[in-house]
């Protein structure tokens, strides 16, 4: 038991130096002098300087005076890039999936842990910013958010709720046939319940309408009368007061009684307000398509109930590309981007290059990895892996490394504040040893809203990891 108190005390004093640490780089202006800067929406700038305050950039360039109250890292030799955004993954969340297929009311940010291993390793690896999703054993799953990768509580990390809905095409239970007609009697639904209030309103103008003619014409009426009153009216006025006011209590007796027994509001269906969103495209969604047949669901779809939608493909939906293509839309590939299968037709092995097969079809696309507890190699395992094997089948470095940043930040909406490094941008930073696709480059620091998040020379567990053993 002591031994179990004094390594707690450890643990908890190790914490308090860290956010100690943290709060003291976070409380003034913050530089990073001398390094490489990788701006990606413009030119590169060497020997270059950040500074940040106040969790935005306020200014880049070669020739920046930096204040004398600043806390500069040294970025000599290092090299400078904005923060990597994840633009889909479900290990955020305690668990990927509901048993329930049909949840379009829950929401990720119930489920989201700020502790969990999976933003450790967001921090580690330079992931600035997460698009955590339900996963792909679904029909209809919760909603998406997007979040910081850094936080001790959840609405510390949230920058944006209910960002998205998550849709898949990969049969729970049954067949794809049932899968497909499920998911379309529950978007008719949300289709109905629109059409139903669009009717209802306009009923409601329509009487408004004739009430206020009604009243109109009543009131030409009654200015006609006026001179032909007769003066016995004023004698019937006395006689009305006291009636009158017998009637205004009555009246108000019969309101505390109505307003005692009105019927509470009904409660809205919080799934069939999501679906009535998405049927408006006014909420985004996620659709996983494991095999090519499920693409040409997944556009019939998108056209039927005019969603804004974002495909998630398996590794087999390749032969679909030139169809996505026509469809001018930005997918995210399968974290495996190469692999070896059987041609069934002729019995011969192919290799599978999903980058090379998609650029030359014209496609867009972005990369995802698997989460933890499903990695089984280095290339599904990270960001700087899988834009390196795409520049070995075509892409440039350049566009690489937008496919890591600005073009998730743009396909999330958030380019405006995410994805580069400019001014005004909030200040989401990675500081590297070397180049970002280089096999040898470490993440030096991690710096999210202009707070270092992340140290390497602090990674105990990098530290243990890379250690020689004791005999």
């Amino acid at each position: 038991m002591k031994h179990f108190y004094s390594a707690l005390t450890r643990i908890v004093f190790g914490c308090l130096c860290v956010s100690s640490a943290s709060q003291a780089l976070a409380a003034g202006p913050l530089a990073i002098q001398g390094a490489k800067i990788i701006t990606v929406s413009g030119e590169t700038i060497e020997n270059g300087v950040v500074l940040m305050r106040d969790g935005r950039i306020e200014a880049v360039g070669a020739d920046i005076d930096i204040p004398g109250e600043a806390f500069v890292i040294d970025g000599a030799g290092k090299v400078v890039m904005p923060g990597i955004i994840d633009t889909h993954n479900a290990a955020g969340m305690s668990q990927a999936n509901e048993q329930a297929s049909v949840v379009p009311f829950l929401s990720v940010v119930d489920s989201i842990d700020p502790i969990a291993s999976y933003f450790e390793e967001c921090r580690r690896n330079g992931i600035t910013t997460a698009s955590v999703v339900p996963g792909n054993s679904t029909l209809i799953g919760g909603k998406a958010a997007i979040v910081k990768t850094a936080g001790a509580y959840v609405n510390d990390m949230l920058v944006r709720r209910d960002s998205a809905l998550k849709l898949s095409l990969r049969p729970t239970s049954g067949s794809r046939m049932s899968q497909m007609a499920q998911l379309r009697k529950e978007l008719d639904a949300a289709k109905k319940a629109l059409e139903k209030e669009a009717e209802k309103e306009a009923e409601e103008k329509a009487k408004a309408k004739e009430a206020a003619k009604k009243k109109d014409g009543e009131k030409k009426e009654s200015d006609g009368k006026d001179g032909e009153e007769s003066d016995d009216k004023d004698g019937e006025e006395e006689k009305k007061e006291s009636g009158d006011e017998e009637s205004k209590e009555g009246e108000s007796k019969a309101a505390t009684k109505g307003d005692s027994e009105e019927k509470p509001a009904e409660k809205k269906d919080e799934g069939l307000e999501a679906l009535k969103l998405v049927v408006q495209g006014k909420l985004p969604v996620y659709i996983y398509c494991q095999v090519a047949m499920d693409v040409v669901a997944a556009n019939k779809l998108v056209d039927d109930y005019k969603m804004d939608a974002t495909y998630v493909l398996g590794q087999e939906c390749y032969p679909a590309a030139k169809m996505l293509a026509s469809k001018g839309v930005t997918v995210i590939l399968d974290p495996t981007l190469v692999y070896w299968k059987t041609n069934p037709r002729t019995r011969e092995d192919e290799k599978i290059e999903l980058p090379k097969i998609y650029r030359e079809a014209g496609v867009p696309f972005l990369f995802q990895v698997s989460d933890s507890g499903r990695r089984s190699t280095l290339g599904t395992s990270y960001f700087w892996y899988q834009a390196a094997t795409a520049v070995k089948y075509g892409m440039s470095e350049q566009e690489a490394l937008a496919a890591l940043t600005l073009e998730p930040a743009k396909l999330l909406g958030l380019e405006d504040r995410l994805g580069s490094i400019e001014v005004g941008k909030e200040a989401d930073l990675v500081v590297l040893t070397g180049e970002p696709l280089d096999i040898s480059t470490w993440v030096e620091t991690t710096i999210v809203d202009g707070e270092v998040v992340y140290r390497r020379d602090e990674d105990q567990k990098l530290k243990r990891l890379l250690s020689p053993e004791v005999e």
